[in-house]
C-alpha cells in the first residue's frame, strides 16, 4: 500500500480526533520524529514476545508504517498549503502600500472638492481615523460610499472618479486577504490541523510502545536505550552544556 492509500484510509480516523487530544510537534521536527518512529518499528521487533506478554497489542506496532506514512503525507499537504499562505502574504505586501497611498490621496482630493462644506469635511476627517490595517480598509470602503453619494459634485470638481473604483476593489481584496492571513497565523488552517491530528495519532502509538518497553526492559539498558529519542537526548545534552558554560566557575580559597 502506498503513501496516498495510507493517508486516505486513515483520514476519517485522524480527523475524528477531538481538539482536546490534538498535540503539536513543538519540540521536535516532523522529519526527525518520522525517522525515529521508523527506527522504533525496526528496533522493537526483537522484543515482540516480551512486549506482548506485558500486554502490548502488537497490532499497534504493525500499524506504525501506516501511521508514519499518514503523517508524512499530511505534513507534505500542509507544507504545500503553507506556500499558498506565503503567496497571500506576498500579495498583501504588494497591495498594502498602494492602498495606504490611495487613502491619503482620496482624503486630500475630497477635502479639496468640499473645502467650503464643514459638514462634509467632518465626515472626510473621520476617514483619517485609525492606523490599523482594518481601519485603513474600512476608510477605503467609507470613502467609496461617500464618493458615490456625492458623485455629481465630484465630477464637476475635476475629481478622478476612477480612484473610487480602485478603492472599492482594494478594500474588498485586502479585507479578504487580511482575513486569510489572520486565519493562517492563528493556526486555523485545515491542513495544519490534519497534520497535527496525524502527528497525535502516531505519537499515541509510539508512546504506548515505549511505555511498555520502559517497564519490560528496565533491567536491560542496552535494549531499553534504543527506545529513547536520540534527538531529545542530544538536545538535552546541548542545553546542559550551554548552561554549564554560562555558570561562573566556583572560586576556591
Amino acid at each position: 500500500m502506498n503513501v496516498v492509500d495510507h493517508y486516505s484510509s486513515k483520514l476519517s480516523i485522524i480527523t475524528s480526533i477531538p481538539d482536546v487530544r490534538i498535540l503539536e510537534p513543538d519540540n521536535i521536527p516532523i522529519s526527525v520524529y518520522i525517522q525515529e518512529a521508523e527506527d522504533l518499528f525496526t528496533w522493537c521487533r526483537p522484543d515482540k514476545e516480551k512486549l506482548i506478554a506485558n500486554g502490548l497489542q502488537w497490532s499497534l506496532v504493525e500499524d506504525l508504517p501506516a501511521r508514519i506514512d499518514t503523517l508524512r503525507e499530511a505534513q507534505a499537504r500542509w507544507q504545500n498549503s503553507d506556500l499558498s499562505d506565503l503567496e497571500i502574504e506576498r500579495i498583501w505586501g504588494e497591495r498594502l502600500p498602494e492602498a495606504q497611498e490611495l487613502r491619503k490621496d482620496l482624503i486630500r482630493s475630497l477635502k479639496f472638492v468640499f473645502y467650503k462644506d464643514n459638514s462634509r469635511l467632518d465626515k472626510i476627517d473621520r476617514f483619517s481615523d485609525g492606523f490599523s490595517h482594518a481601519a485603513m480598509i474600512q476608510s477605503l470602503r467609507g470613502m467609496v460610499i461617500f464618493s458615490r453619494e456625492n458623485i455629481e459634485e465630484l465630477k464637476t470638481g475635476n475629481f478622478d472618479v476612477t480612484k473610487i473604483e480602485r478603492a472599492e476593489v482594494l478594500s474588498h481584496e485586502l479585507g479578504s486577504i487580511l482575513s486569510e492571513i489572520h486565519s493562517s497565523r492563528a493556526g486555523c488552517s485545515g491542513s495544519k490541523k490534519i497534520r497535527n491530528q496525524a502527528y497525535t495519532y502516531l505519537k499515541e502509538a509510539t508512546t504506548e510502545i515505549k511505555r511498555h518497553a520502559e517497564f519490560v526492559l528496565r533491567k536491560d539498558e542496552d535494549r531499553r536505550k534504543g527506545y529513547a529519542s536520540t534527538y531529545t537526548r542530544k538536545r538535552y545534552q546541548k542545553n546542559k552544556n550551554k548552561k554549564n558554560k554560562a555558570e561562573p566557575d566556583e572560586v576556591t580559597e
